[in-house]
């Protein structure tokens, strides 16, 4: 098998071409090597194609949400049972995305000072192929570690790269995303909305802080998100991850752009196919029932008088057509308004029926025993679903979250509890303002938690509401390794028996739909893929 680098280098530095000047609406019409780059249009197709590169898996972030303890999917089984090896295509597609968007970035900053553009133009293009090479970098220390440390277009003769230590990599994308914080604009016209910005850099810098236990340099740079002073909560929290409030989005810092009907371009994504046609992509029980009761307390709390694990009698079998969107079993009452928009809980509206010409019709509840033959937990997804549809299989348009203003709340209140000197009334109100925004409002902290808490205490708070807050937006998996608690969560997948929901006879007979111990020798790095190790060699 050839080494995988050879075909990036060979490929993927050959950029799409555009027939529009529009960002993410072109049409690969033909191609523009390196050595064609005369002007500035052609800098910006390249900086185009880094961005399709960092796209280019349409999984991404999405499907590592499946393979912790949120959800179960049979396709990324190795990945979740943790049997995979360095030739699991799982490991492979990750590694290749993430060079294939080094190696562009790479090419537009070895050329762009030798065209003549405007400055302001100039910083821009700079400032995006820093922060996406920092992007990819940071995903590939993140699940890999260690790995090759490319920093400029490179010969067939130059393939075969050590690997460079954590350390360095560390560095390099710190100080790629300073330099892109210098670059960037803060805001761009709505025609350019997508592209990298001066608080994206910001947010992802404290991000890779935070994760890298250096808390003060995090929140540093959780409060300069906040002092640019565009960034806020939106009001209603399913509609952060529909197109149609993308023009209005307030909360997204940086997101995978798609639009909708772009298929053919490789430029829709795929996540309504999935969640809506697909039985396979489930959601566990051990996520479900992390969302608390609207009390504030969890549904495992025996004083939880609003937790009703009776039956409700008005559940109709499906021969009726039941078409009341808030028709819940009583246990999925009363709960986190976070979870309907997450997750279909049994007997909630799962979708819309079709009408004779194939648009939405009448709303259709969710009857678990009816997808028991493709989904063994009686869960499904919601968030990413966009029913504008109309029943057309991938040509969503909703763009997979990277990072959100919540996030900077969140990460915030994290490093400042961890620090071990906080003011509480600070941190808690962090975790207010999350919790209470208008579609949401949980109960504030001191009305449920109380005061006086200690560090163990807020440390808890804040990890659960990261639980519920983020869930299948890719950040599960970083927060478990950061935690290092994948010998607590990393456990059976579990679910309701689809095949007992029967109606008004519905018993919740709560089983492990699969099984698995976490192996700590194995510890939350994976391989790097076989076709890069044999003559790779860490420096130490």
């Amino acid at each position: 098998m050839k080494n995988l680098l050879l075909i990036l280098i060979f490929v993927n530095l050959i950029f799409t071409s555009c027939n529009d000047d529009k960002f993410l609406n072109r049409e690969p019409i033909d191609f523009l090597s390196p050595d064609n780059f005369t002007v500035e249009k052609d800098i910006e197709y390249a900086v185009n194609g880094t961005y399709k590169a960092y796209i280019s898996d349409r999984e991404e972030p999405i499907k590592t949400d499946f393979i912790v303890d949120n959800g179960y999917y049979v396709g990324y089984q190795e990945m979740w049972k943790r049997i995979y090896n360095n030739e699991t295509f799982f490991i492979e597609q990750k590694w290749a995305r993430n060079y294939r968007t080094i190696l562009r970035a790479n090419t537009v900053l070895f050329y762009i000072d030798d065209i003549e553009m405007s400055e302001e133009k100039y910083n821009q293009f700079k400032g995006e192929a820093h922060f996406l090479r920092a992007l990819a970098y940071f995903d590939l220390l993140e699940f890999y570690g260690a790995v090759p440390l490319r920093t400029k277009p490179e010969s067939l003769a130059e393939k075969d790269k050590p690997l460079s230590s954590e350390d360095e990599i560390l560095t390099f994308i710190l100080n790629d995303l300073e330099v892109a914080s210098t670059l960037l604009p803060v805001e761009y016209d709505m025609s350019e909305r997508g592209r990298a910005t001066k608080g994206a850099a910001f947010a992802i810098k404290a991000r890779v802080y935070l994760y890298n236990k250096q808390f003060q340099n995090a929140i540093d740079n959780c409060q300069k998100v906040k002092d640019l002073g565009i960034y806020t909560l939106m009001d209603d929290f399913a509609g952060i991850f529909l197109p149609e409030n993308e023009a209005t989005n307030t909360e997204v810092i940086f997101d995978l752009q798609y639009e909708t009907d772009q298929a053919v371009r490789n430029l829709s994504n795929f996540w309504y196919t999935r969640f809506v046609f697909w039985g396979g992509y489930q959601i566990l029980q051990n996520l479900e029932e992390q969302f608390y009761s609207t009390n504030g307390l969890s549904i495992n709390d025996p004083t939880n008088t609003l937790y009703d694990t009776s039956i409700n009698s008005d559940i109709y079998s499906p021969s009726t057509k039941v078409k009341n969107e808030n028709l819940y079993d009583n246990r999925f009452t009363n709960r986190d308004p976070r979870m309907y928009a997450t997750i279909v809980v049994p007997y909630s509206f799962f979708r819309y029926k079709r009408d004779g010409v194939g648009n939405n019709a009448d709303k259709e509840i969710y009857y678990p025993s009816s997808f028991r033959t493709a989904n063994f937990s009686s869960f499904k997804a919601r968030k990413y679903v966009d029913h504008s549809n109309n029943w057309v299989q991938n040509i969503s348009g909703a763009n997979p979250v990277i990072i959100r203003y919540a996030d900077i709340l969140l990460m915030e209140a994290e490093a400042l509890v961890e620090m071990g000197s906080f003011n509480e009334n600070y941190v808690v109100s962090l975790i207010n303002q999350v919790r209470q925004r208008p579609s949401v409002m949980m109960p504030k902290v001191e009305d449920v938690e109380g005061t006086g808490l200690t560090q163990n205490r807020l440390r808890e708070i804040i990890r659960h509401e990261r639980r519920v807050e983020f869930a299948l937006e890719g950040l599960r998996f970083h927060d478990i390794k950061r935690w290092d608690i994948g010998n607590q969560v990393l456990t059976d997948a579990k679910g309701y028996r689809p095949s007992r929901l029967q109606t008004r006879s519905a018993t919740y007979e709560l089983y492990s739909l699969e099984t698995r111990t976490f192996n700590p020798s194995l510890g939350y790095k994976w391989p790097i893929p076989r076709t890069e190790t044999d003559s790779n060699e860490l420096i130490e």
